[in-house]
């Protein structure tokens, strides 16, 4: 006979367990020689078996209570589960029961799981002071799930979600608490949503707390920790080891005559049950939940006299009463850390689980006895000071001396997402472990509570302090001393709590970096570039959001993606066999545009079932191209929404200015400025200026191929099918030439390129012949004593422009020439495969750095495109190739170590306003601080740019635009942010 698949329909508590037998297997002949340390810890207050959050959440049923009282806790919602033997059932409402009906999706708890994994917004949320990241509220849980089976129903969603977290697809952060729909409780998934990239990637732990653990050996190459996720066990969120089961109460009948107004004979059919519970009396069906934090079970007026009761007022009351709980939740804080350390960090210390070794130790537990160090002193100073004095005047003396040493609870905070991570793993791959773990679970000690619980009470407890501090103050006298010494000692732990959050948030994120990055698809050049743009190794990289959305595409179904969001770049994914693939190119932060299709979800979605309801928004990439994504449920579109947003805006800064000078509807193909912005520009049908800020034509020219300037000798240089023609500038500005239909003389000819510069003191005229594999270079400098007579009024004769030019050098190199740039005594020209170096003396040629260094085999093996030479402010120089940039100093050795500058585009000139490198390409100017490669600072959008002048000192002049010509000046902002 078939096995009938177990109906899940809320969570159970197993009442009374019995003992986990013994644990290793190579030692069950020898149980009885196996001895775990035992400690005798007193009865615990009822705030401790609740801890009590800052908004009253409700509390958990633990172990300690009673099986009444357990019962109590859980939500008997009879509408998900078939009728008990009692005949008992919740009643609900009738518009409950409609809800219940109309439910069109599937009952299997491993599809309803699959489904909230990916459409659970998990985002950094904050409790008690303590950031957790990739987290959600119990609300967010419950919308979630109400969304996906489509149901206003909350209570049936609420239990659905219970019925999952019963099976440990998530866990309250305290793991404490079941699901409540609140916002005041957090939650997180069991295993974080990064893993199902890392199936097939190795992740080298020891590499990442190196920095953490101040041992030596430890970490060796026999002993490293390390995630293997290739084995089975680890295949997180599979289809394994979701949840299973079927949901009842949203399951289909299988009877073709089960109709909703007359529903089968079946005694568990669904819709017999609702139709039965319609005719039930309407009730409240909210649990109710006994807050034991408000009983006087354990309050300091039952620990004291009448007598003393007398001598305080109610206002002082309230306070000892604060004081007491302070107190006593210090000295059972003091007493879990004694349970853990002493029945489970030290035995497997010891060696009491076989492969378990200090390693681990010292990653799961970190420094949580020098914790215990600095706070079981405080406990017991706190417990002889309540046991002298029933009324305790004055406590934040004593609380302040014994905070300034909790700077221990950083570096704990720090690597704790870490031993999650290895506690996690490693319960998974040595059963051993997990039935010590199961073991010491089952002990009065830990209350049937996990020990990950009990390493996360060191952070929880310190985002308590302030809470319960300021419950005090809410009951101390203004002039009473402890408002000082207390807000002291509040500031204290505020700044340490800022520390543990801001440090745990950089090892997630690098935990998550690390497997991510390792995961990623690098099988061709482009792929490779894409995720060098990414940096991912930068210590300032964070993960923002990431999540499974649909991408919509034209013609055809949506297809199915992975979106991750860094803090610069949103990247579109998707899964292969054993990798992950960048599908779409990466988007920079600064190129994003948001839009919301909040009108035309409202009309497509108007007459769809609630399940099946799509909303969209679309990611532009500014310059590109636009995507629309497809979000099951509407709080998850909202969430990736705002978080987009949020970061979009965090970025807007203005490092570089730009100044729109001048417009027109000519088109433009190069231009110089002769000084300040009068400009001469030219294009195919001649040359054009425009003084007096009207466009005026200066000399008629076709086929003008690219203009530049020589100030000190008064010329304009036109090359012109590839010859090199030079004019007065006086002349063209007064419109002399306008009508001169008279050729000038060439001053040379078969020209690919000019360019104008210094070296050697020299001002430069470089006319470049080139051909496949050589370049002939010809230099030209001012007849400056012909020039200087000019000036003086000596030389009266008219002289033609060739007649204050007189040749320099000429000289030859072996490959072909794309660019020069002018250095102080040598010409860097760019080539094909790299820079050379000429010296203009000697003619000698040598590349700019060895390219038999191993240190350079990146750059040579990738093929860029070299485009330019930069001197920076600080004497070295910026090497620009088309996508990446880096420093060299004079002698071609690396300047600044091994910083690199990845452009997020192709980039095909660049210029320099220190400190900020631009590279230009065809949409974008991108600026970057040279003192910082991790980010680009800011980013100018424009369409068609070019560049034309970039020797006027701190200014940039570029062009772009299409039908209209747009030129712009480009300088350091005024306003700009450091």
């Amino acid at each position: 006979m078939e096995s009938i698949p177990q109906l899940i329909t809320q969570p159970i508590i197993e009442q009374n367990p019995a003992p986990t037998p013994a644990l290793v297997p190579d030692q069950k002949q020898n149980q009885t020689q196996i001895s775990v340390p035992t400690i005798v810890i007193p009865a615990r207050t009822s705030a401790s078996i609740h801890p009590k959050s800052s908004t009253g959440t409700p509390p958990s049923t633990t172990a300690t209570e009673s099986n009444d009282d357990s019962s109590k806790t859980l939500t008997k919602s009879d509408s998900t589960t078939t009728n008990n033997s009692n005949g008992s059932t919740e009643i609900v409402t009738e518009e409950e029961i409609e809800e219940l009906g109309i439910i069109n999706h599937s009952a299997l708890l491993s599809e309803i799981a699959e489904e909230f994994i990916n459409s659970i917004p998990l985002l950094k949320k904050v409790m008690d002071s303590i950031e957790y990241t990739e987290s959600f509220s119990g609300t967010d849980a419950v919308n979630t799930i109400a969304d996906l089976i489509g149901t206003s129903n909350r209570k049936l969603a609420l239990a659905i979600g219970r019925s999952l977290e019963s099976q440990l697809l998530f866990h309250d952060v305290l793991y404490t608490n079941e699901l409540f729909d609140s916002d005041d409780i957090i939650y997180q998934l069991n295993a974080r949503s990064s893993m199902r990239y890392n199936r097939d990637s190795r992740l080298d732990i020891s590499a990442i707390i190196g920095d953490y653990i101040e041992t030596s050996g430890i970490y060796s190459e026999d002993n490293d920790i390390t995630l293997d996720v290739n084995s089975n066990n680890n295949s997180i969120h599979s289809h394994t080891d979701l949840p299973s089961g079927v949901f009842v109460a949203i399951s289909s009948c299988y009877s073709p005559t089960c109709t909703n107004d007359s529903p089968c004979y079946s005694y568990s059919c669904p819709r017999r049950k609702a139709y039965n519970l319609k005719s039930s009396t309407s009730k409240d069906s909210k649990p109710k939940h006994s807050n034991t934090l408000k009983s006087n079970e354990n309050a300091w007026s039952t620990t004291v006299g009448k007598n003393v009761l007398e001598k305080v007022d109610d206002h002082e009351r309230k306070r000892q009463e604060v004081i007491y709980e302070f107190i006593q939740s210090e000295k059972e804080y003091v007493d879990d850390l004694m349970a853990v350390i002493k029945l489970i960090k030290r035995p497997l210390s010891e060696g009491i689980v076989p492969k378990i070794d200090n390693g681990f130790v010292n990653v799961v537990f970190s420094n949580i006895e020098e914790i215990f160090g600095c706070n079981a002193p405080f406990s017991q100073t706190l417990q002889n000071m309540q046991q002298k004095n029933s009324i305790i005047d004055r406590l934040g003396d004593i609380t302040m001396e014994f905070v300034k040493s909790f700077t221990c609870y950083i570096r704990y905070g720090e690597i704790q997402p870490l031993a999650k991570e290895v506690l996690q793993y490693h319960k998974n791959t040595n059963s051993a472990l997990e039935n010590f773990l199961k073991q010491m679970q089952s002990k009065k000690e830990f209350r049937r509570l996990p020990l990950e619980s009990f390493l996360a009470r060191p952070t929880t407890r310190l985002g308590r302090y302030p809470i319960l501090i300021k419950d005090i103050l809410k009951h101390t006298k203004e002039d009473h001393p402890d408002q000082k010494t207390l807000k002291s000692t509040m500031e204290i732990i505020q700044n340490i709590l800022k520390q543990v959050n801001e440090k745990a948030g950089k090892t997630t994120d690098r935990l998550k970096l690390d497997q991510w990055a390792k995961s990623l698809d690098q099988t061709t050049m482009e792929k490779v570039e894409d995720i060098l743009t990414l940096r991912l190794n930068s210590p300032q990289r964070q993960f923002l959001r990431e999540g499974q959305l649909l991408l919509k595409r034209d013609g055809t179904t949506p297809q199915e993606v992975d979106i991750v969001f860094l803090d610069n770049a949103f990247v579109i994914t998707r899964k292969k066999v054993n990798t992950v693939e960048i599908l779409k190119k990466p988007i920079p932060v600064q190129l994003i545009k948001l839009i919301d299709h909040e009108i035309e979800d409202k009309n497509n979605n108007k007459n769809l079932p609630f399940n099946e309801k799509k909303y969209t928004f679309s990611v532009v990439h500014m310059g590109y191209r636009s995507y629309t994504f497809i979000a099951k449920v509407f709080s998850e579109k909202k969430s990736w929404i705002e978080t987009i947003e949020e970061r979009v805006k965090q970025v807007q800064g203005s490092y570089i200015e730009l100044f729109n000078i001048y417009s027109c509807h000519l088109k433009i193909n190069t231009a110089v400025v002769v000084k300040d912005d009068i400009m001469i520009f030219a294009n195919e049908n001649g040359l054009f200026t425009n003084v007096g800020n009207t466009l005026s034509l200066i000399l008629p020219l076709q086929r003008i191929t690219t203009i530049d300037i020589m100030p000190d000798a008064g010329l304009l240089f036109v090359l012109i099918d590839k010859e090199v023609i030079p004019y007065s500038i006086d002349a063209l500005l007064r419109g002399s030439l306008v009508n001169n239909s008279k050729k000038p003389r060439k001053l040379c000819s078969g020209i690919s390129f000019m360019e104008i510069g210094f070296c050697y003191d020299h001002h430069l005229l470089c006319a470049v012949k080139t051909a496949n594999t050589n370049s002939t270079i010809k230099s030209y400098e001012p007849n400056q004593p012909l020039i200087d007579s000019i000036t003086a009024g000596k030389i009266k004769k008219s002289l033609s422009t060739i007649d204050v030019l007189i040749p320099h050098k000429q000289f030859y190199i072996p490959a072909e020439a794309k660019s020069i740039q002018f250095l102080k005594r040598a010409l860097c020209v760019g080539c094909t495969k790299g820079f050379e170096v000429v010296d203009i003396t000697t003619f000698t040629t040598q590349s700019l750095f060895d390219t038999h260094n191993p240190e350079y085999e990146w750059i040579i093996k990738a093929e860029y495109n070299p485009i330019k030479l930069i001197k920076t402010s600080k004497g070295d120089f910026i090497v620009c190739y088309n996508k990446v940039g880096f420093f060299l100093d004079k002698n071609g050795n690396p300047s600044r170590g091994n910083t690199r500058f990845f452009w997020l585009n192709s980039a095909t000139t660049f210029s320099y306003i220190s400190p900020y490198i631009l590279a230009i390409s065809n949409n974008y100017v991108e600026v970057w601080d040279e003192n910082d490669p991790d980010s680009v600072k800011q980013i100018i959008y424009g369409y068609n740019i070019r560049l034309f002048t970039d020797y006027t000192g701190d200014a940039v002049y570029i062009i772009s635009g299409s039908d209209m010509q747009l030129i712009s000046r480009i300088i350091l902002s005024r306003k700009r942010t450091i």
